[in-house]
């Protein structure tokens, strides 16, 4: 949405003056498409109408995190001084851009100076265990107001970008360079989000099946221990892993996969659902630091914020990047998870539809990294119940389940 002279929504503009609301114009179907707030069937019925393609809609949603899905956060220094400029992570085709500002603890704390309890942990910029090459936020970081970013989406499914085993150049199709990871050569086979969409396009154009592809061209973002073979699959975490991808897809993904839907992102979460516990080493329980009780933060790609107000957290929840990622329209849909309110926080706190079933209906197992396996279970965001229920009859079991949930 945009707000100025009038409020613009997705198919008209609604006109609003100091005595309420006054019309409503709608827009001629010339106007180009807007996904913000688009439904699934609006998305179907642009195609067919080919006022859209899927390539072009996947594209927009790219250009719109190169926007909006930046760092959020600034880090709370002890004397708020400036900081180097340093690398991050490649997002949406460009490098993250840290801030090189910080906030004193003063500001935050006016009487530090008499602060006597453990020593506090404060912001730094450190590099990444995942690929020392890039940093990341690391300590006691505080939300930037009007910060224009939300930080929701920690990887794209953009070719180069996609994974860290198989970064930039070890990614190309063909001529990958020496030195390349030999699970490369597989990995690099599969087509990113954009390649999937030219194939759609190709094999459907203005035509495709809806009743076996529901999904068709519908953009889903994931949080992140849900597998998907063609992205980084770690749960959030920041480890040196010899392949940061699955070999398969996690069921639900796969189902998504098979009906038509673009796996397009992985949603920024609390790394492994929760917490890390006590791993030892020098962030100990002796000190007190930020996210002990996991909240939102990722130590691999960092603290999601509330759109609505950026110096504000996400949610209490670790599907944060799920809930803020749909409220934003940075991605269509989103595969939650919860454990136990992970799923029901962010959606409340970002004004989207979450339908929660129960585990026997849509399980969260068969490829995902798991906190409690008697209570992790699968959700689903849009920003309409009725394209989450839609979402839900195209994961429904056709055998166990036989009552569909959307008409």
């Amino acid at each position: 949405m945009r707000y100025g002279k009038g409020l613009t929504i997705a198919f008209g503009t609604v006109f609003i003056t100091s005595v309420g609301l006054v019309g409503v114009r709608l827009q001629s179907q010339a106007q180009p498409f807007r996904l913000e707030e688009a439904t699934i069937s609006e998305v179907h019925a642009a195609i067919r109408s080919g006022q859209i393609t899927c390539s072009r809609l996947v594209k927009a949603y790219i250009d719109r995190a190169h926007a909006y899905n930046g760092i959020s956060n600034m880090l709370v220094t002890k004397d708020g001084a400036d900081i180097p400029a340093a690398p991050g992570q490649v997002r949406a085709g460009a490098p993250l851009a840290f801030p090189t500002k910080t906030v004193a603890i003063g500001t935050l704390l006016p009487n530090f100076d008499q602060y006597i309890g453990p020593p506090i942990e404060f912001g730094r910029m450190e590099p990444t265990a995942s690929d020392p090459s890039i940093q990341q936020q690391y300590g006691m970081t505080v939300g930037m107001p009007n910060a224009g970013q939300v930080d929701a989406l920690g990887m794209l499914n953009i070719r180069g970008e996609r994974s860290v085993t198989c970064k930039g150049a070890f990614d190309n199709k063909t001529n990958r360079p020496a030195g390349t990871p030999k699970v490369c050569d597989e990995f690099s086979q599969q087509p990113d989000a954009l390649e999937r969409a030219a194939e759609l396009d190709a094999q459907y154009g203005r035509n495709p099946d809806l009743t076996a592809m529901p999904m068709y061209c519908i953009p889903f973002s994931f949080k992140d221990p849900y597998d998907t073979k063609d992205m980084r699959s770690t749960g959030g975490g920041d480890a040196h892993y010899d392949m940061d991808f699955p070999a398969r897809d996690q069921t639900l993904v796969a189902q998504l996969r098979a009906k038509g839907a673009i796996i397009y992102a992985k949603a920024n979460t609390t790394e492994y659902n929760g917490r890390a516990g006590d791993p030892g080493g020098k962030n100990n329980p002796d000190k007190v630091f930020v996210s002990t009780l996991g909240y939102q933060r990722s130590t691999w790609a960092g603290n999601p914020s509330n759109p609505y107000d950026t110096t504000r957290a996400a949610s209490l929840g670790s599907s944060s990047g799920s809930g803020v990622s749909v409220g934003t329209n940075l991605a269509m849909c989103s595969l939650c998870e919860e454990t136990r309110a992970s799923c029901r926080g962010p959606s409340n706190h970002n004004s989207v539809a979450l339908l929660l079933p129960q585990k026997a209906l849509l399980s969260f197992h068969g490829g995902s990294i798991g906190a409690d396996i008697h209570n992790d279970r699968a959700g689903i965001i849009c920003r309409t119940i009725t394209d989450s229920a839609k979402v839900m009859d195209a994961l429904k079991d056709p055998v166990n389940v036989t009552v569909g949930v959307a008409a």
